[in-house]
């Protein structure tokens, strides 16, 4: 067994290029559901024109200014998501339970004794924009493609000495020399020549190999927004608000990805591997957004707002661990560890919310929100500002993406009401990522060694809930929402399609006091 051991903490910024993130991480850290009160969420978050309402502020700030009572407000979250994954006739289902605050806010309104404008509102929340926590676990039989062939490729031109993880300096490197240090250490690649430039497989040496593959992703994290909030209302006709937002992410992925090769149908595999990949991604940010509410008349809200980008200053810290075995007696071990330091910046893509909503008799409200977000718009730098490579890519592969988002509530008494809504979220995948460039240059790139990633398909919320008013001051309501998604999942750029099927369920709970 020859054994090959690699610990990387990213933390600090002279090196710019070493492990740096790629185009379908920076998607992945941008990407964000459906959250919010149970209230918003029941109505399939369409919130942006109607305001009074502190996730419906997070979606248009002026619907701060709709407020004319102080209020203390949060939201219990709990979610089991269940991923099934196909490789042809290969089938895996994973589950994970979570428990989450979403949200705690509060909103206070101050008189200015004035008829054009009665009340000015100040409000501060936490929201949890997004949630990360997900596993997943894929295995079966890949045809003719393995990630020997797919890193053999990546280190081309690469001399075979500098593949030596001992040599200094090795650790401000790019990816590519990372995973071909592995393959290379591991013997699951070696030069065609004496410290060739070229690299083959061990594939390249057996008849007929059929290929086994098992990769298990585990996902943590979420991305937090501390919303400072500040509206008004004129003359009851026109609510404004601005908002300006502290945003934190923390995203861990912990994965395992192994092969095994055989000749012939029967024995013990000829080559095999496993990889381990830790990376841990945490960041913050700040983001300002601003929004208006215009009511014509008293029954139609017409909203409008912008979230500009968020800026963030990311650090990243990576390990990883490669076992290879080739089919001889255990060889001597060799471990080595090093050290990165490098630190990124990296920007969100900016949107626009537009929205409509209707008021009948005071007892039932139809609302509609469409959003824009160009994903194309993402941007990632090093520590000192200069561009990274993958900002083509990211222009190249992503484009905007639309989304819409349905609600209606009906008050059946005074106190008790009931609420149904969805959301369709489109995918921002461009072609180019999914059936590759006509040239065959352009490749979906990972985060260091981390090579499986997946293509995000249309996600589909159906929502409903109820609302009950205790008192003239206390509330509760409670929420339901069922998500499903279905995405193309790559071990490696240009392996084998697997499909990756997240189904999520989840039960909202918030408890609300206005005075």
């Amino acid at each position: 067994m020859k054994r090959i051991f690699i610990l990387a903490l990213l933390s600090s910024s002279f090196i710019g290029s070493a492990l740096a993130q790629g185009e379908m991480d920076a998607f992945n850290l941008s990407y964000t559901g459906l959250k919010g009160t149970a209230r918003s969420v029941s109505m399939g978050g369409a919130f942006g024109a109607l305001g009074g309402d502190i996730s419906g502020i997070a979606i248009n700030p002026a619907g701060i200014g709709v407020y004319t009572k102080s209020e203390i407000v949060t939201t219990m979250n709990f979610t089991n998501t269940r991923t099934t994954t196909r490789l042809y006739d290969s089938k895996t289902d994973d589950s994970r339970f979570k428990f989450s605050f979403d949200n705690i806010a509060f909103v206070g309104t101050v008189p200015l004794h004035s008829d054009v404008a009665p009340l000015i509102n100040f409000g501060f929340s936490y929201n949890r924009v997004q949630s990360f926590d997900r596993k997943y676990t894929m295995k079966g039989h890949f045809v003719d493609q393995s990630q020997t062939d797919y890193i053999a490729n990546r280190v081309d031109g690469i001399p075979s000495r500098d593949l030596e993880l001992a040599q200094e300096p090795f650790w401000d490197r790019p990816s590519e020399y990372w995973l071909g240090a592995l393959a290379f250490g591991t013997g699951m690649i070696s030069p065609t020549t004496p410290n060739g430039t070229r690299y083959q497989s061990v594939l390249s040496g057996m008849k007929n190999p059929t290929i086994d593959n098992y990769l298990h992703v585990f996902e943590r994290g979420s991305v937090d927004s501390y919303d400072f909030n500040m509206g008004t209302t004129f003359a009851d006709m026109l609510s404004a608000g601005l908002t300006i937002s502290v945003t934190d992410i923390n995203y861990n992925i912990s994965s395992l990805y192994s092969e095994a090769f055989y000749e012939g149908t029967t024995g013990d595999p000829a080559h095999e591997y496993e990889m381990d990949n830790q990376l841990r991604t945490d960041g913050s940010g700040w983001q300002v957004k601003a929004g208006l509410i215009f009511k014509p008349i008293q029954e139609l809200r017409i909203g409008a707002a912008y979230h500009s980008p968020t800026w963030y200053n990311m650090t990243d810290r990576y390990s990883v661990l490669m076992d290879g075995f080739n089919g001889r007696p255990n060889v001597s071990s060799r471990r080595e560890e090093g050290v990165v330091f490098t630190d990124y910046k990296f920007r969100t893509p900016d949107k626009w919310v537009f929205s409509l909503a209707g008021v009948i008799a005071k007892r039932a409200i139809i609302s509609a929100d469409y959003e824009l977000t160009n994903y194309g718009n993402m941007n990632l730098q090093d520590a000192n500002g200069f561009q990274s490579p993958a900002n083509q890519d990211i222009k190249e592969s992503f484009r905007n993406s639309s989304t819409l988002r349905l609600g209606a509530e009906f008050r059946f008494t005074p106190q008790f009401s009931g609420r149904v809504g969805y959301m369709w979220q489109q995918s921002p995948v461009k072609d180019i990522l999914v059936n590759g460039s006509e040239d065959g240059t352009h490749t979906a790139l990972t985060a260091g060694t981390i090579t499986h990633f997946s293509l995000v398909g249309d996600s589909n919320y159906f929502t409903y809930g109820l609302g009950y008013r205790f008192t003239p001051h206390f509330y509760t309501d409670v929420a339901f929402v069922m998500n499903s998604r279905t995405d193309d999942l790559y071990s490696f750029a240009g392996s084998d399609k697997a499909e990756l099927k997240t189904n999520m369920f989840s039960g909202l709970l918030t408890f609300g006091y206005r005075f």
